[in-house]
């Protein structure tokens, strides 16, 4: 069977409880991969949670989540506090679907493509005005709260959990850079890591020599300001559609 990337060595940046199913899914075409996972995640336990949990029943009838992340924690906070979800719950995609549901909960709406702007054009169409809570971490998009606000949706933030840089793996990441031809990222914060950790020097050399494969076009923007010279990306934001860019890439090459 051909494996199209056998012979290519692949930097693995996403955060390390999540980086194995793409880490498979690059084996599986042949790839080498290093995982160094430059983020970590981290809960937020404060007051303010506290009592926007407490309220939840009075203030939404919606909660919106927008990443598998914000799921674990919330589950963990639900089952730390004793509550009992009663409001509808909108995922806006298939893995953040497929963590829900793996927690026992169950879906009510989940756009036909995953993008914040069209799981919020799709809700609206289909429910109209509707009080929402959106489960987010310290570093979600500012685009769904935007869209809400401009319809006139009434909707209250809670985040919980922070992403932090995990500096423990910044000997590896200089180690093991120099070894590989593209490197994935999953988010502007992975990208903003990874310059971090770098020297200038060594920063300028590597992004004109990997290939930098982001997972959507925020990502790929966040590659355009650091100006990596090769950056490619899917036109649906999953890892299954970040393997195929990378093959389609290399087979036109």
């Amino acid at each position: 069977m051909k494996q199209p990337l056998a012979g290519k060595n692949i930097m693995v940046t996403r955060e390390a409880t999540q980086a194995l199913p793409l880490v498979h899914l690059l084996e599986a075409e042949g790839a080498s991969c290093y995982r160094v996972p430059l983020l970590r995640f981290k809960a937020i336990i404060n007051k303010k949670n506290h009592q926007q949990f407490l309220q939840l029943k009075e203030k939404a009838d919606w909660l919106f989540f927008t990443s598998a992340n914000a799921v674990c924690f919330f589950d963990h906070y639900v089952k730390t506090m004793g509550l009992t979800i009663n409001q509808k719950i909108a995922s806006v995609g298939e893995k953040t679907t497929s963590m829900l549901e793996s927690y026992g909960y169950i879906i009510d709406f989940q756009p036909t493509v995953y993008r914040g702007d069209i799981m919020v054009k799709e809700f609206l169409h289909r429910y109209g005005k509707q009080k929402i809570a959106l489960i987010v971490g310290s570093k979600s998009r500012p685009e769904i709260p935007q869209l809400l606000k401009k319809a006139e949706i009434s909707f209250e933030k809670i985040v919980i959990y922070r992403t932090i840089k995990n500096t423990e793996v910044q000997p590896l990441l200089k180690q093991t850079v120099s070894k590989v031809d593209a490197v994935f990222f999953t988010s502007p914060s992975t990208v903003q890591a990874f310059q971090q950790f770098l020297t200038t020097q060594h920063f300028e050399r590597i992004k004109e020599e990997v290939v930098a494969v982001a997972i959507g076009q925020t990502t790929a923007t966040a590659l355009e300001k650091a100006m990596f010279s090769d950056i490619i990306s899917p036109d649906n934001f999953t890892i299954e559609d970040m393997v195929q860019c990378y093959i389609n890439y290399m087979e036109k090459r």
